[in-house]
């Protein structure tokens, strides 16, 4: 049985290695089933309708080869019009769910009668649909576009592809970089709650390997959160520091590791023989 927690509970200093993480903080309804399902049909009325057309169009030619070059052309534009449109009626839902009730940070009780929770769940349906689509796209910068579209900041030169990340609530800074299976984490089950809160990541930051971004945290300019490594929730880590533990704690400056990294020893490889070199930037 999950352990109950009570909206007055010191949420800065909780340490998540003591619950369950999540990233599945919602619950499927027979309403979010059948909005998932209208707009998967509404996004592929469309491009039917090219294909439909197409068909009896290009049929009717009399050169096999001109047959042959224009259906990869048709296939190529039946692909790109599906994705736009998921994005553009995700986007429309996703301003009118906005409109009913807007989307807040809090702890709300894990209750189909709370609103909060429960257009949360709405919300995150509707991304869902997005992202599911999106993310198997053939161009990375794709996810970060649909990012955007969802009002999250994020600019194209981050590498998001290889981590997960909720799809609310979240700030990346410029060239933030997601190692393989990190998770950022603007929302997650507390108990018997839902706790939703903004992550602020800063500029050129580094997320390791498999490492967790618990909601609320604020991680400084240039700071980088090491392999496995845990934030509590509403932990603020410094500018241009490395990170590591779990729960994450200060590990070292980045300025005393360029120090200590400027005299090196290196192997030649053919003969094996270790010589000194000298590391600096430009």
């Amino acid at each position: 049985m999950s352990e109950k927690i009570e909206p007055s509970t010191n949420l800065e200093t909780l340490d998540i290695t003591k619950y369950p993480i999540t990233t599945n903080a919602f619950t499927w309804t027979p309403m979010m089933i059948f909005i998932y399902l209208m707009l998967h049909a509404l996004t592929l009325l469309f491009p039917t309708f090219m294909i439909l057309t197409f068909y009896s169009n290009v049929m009717g030619e009399n050169f096999f080869h001109y047959r042959v070059f224009t259906i990869f052309i048709d296939v190529l534009a039946w692909w790109g019009v599906y994705i736009l449109f998921a994005l553009v009626l995700g986007k429309i839902f996703l301003i009118l769910l906005e409109l009913i009730h807007k989307s807040k940070e809090g702890l709300f009780k894990i209750d189909k009668k709370d609103k909060d929770y429960y257009y949360f769940c709405m919300r995150v349906t509707v991304k869902k649909f997005i992202f599911w689509i999106w993310n198997n796209f053939c161009f990375p910068w794709a996810s970060n576009l649909a990012f955007k579209i969802c009002k999250m900041k994020v600019d194209f030169k981050s590498t998001l592809f290889d981590g997960w990340s909720d799809v609310e609530f979240i700030e990346f800074g410029k060239n933030t970089m997601l190692g393989q299976g990190a998770v950022i984490l603007s929302s997650m089950i507390v108990g018997d709650h839902l706790l939703i809160k903004k992550v602020i990541i800063g500029d050129h930051v580094v997320i390791g390997g498999n490492a967790i971004v618990a909601p609320g945290t604020i991680i400084g300019k240039g700071t980088t959160l090491g392999v496995w490594a845990t934030t509590h929730i509403g932990q603020v880590l410094e500018s241009n520091y490395i990170y590591v533990g779990r729960p994450a704690r200060k590990f070292q400056s980045i300025t005393d590791m360029r120090n200590e990294s400027k005299k090196r020893v290196r192997r030649i490889v053919d003969t094996g023989e270790r010589v000194e070199f000298t590391w600096s930037r430009k």
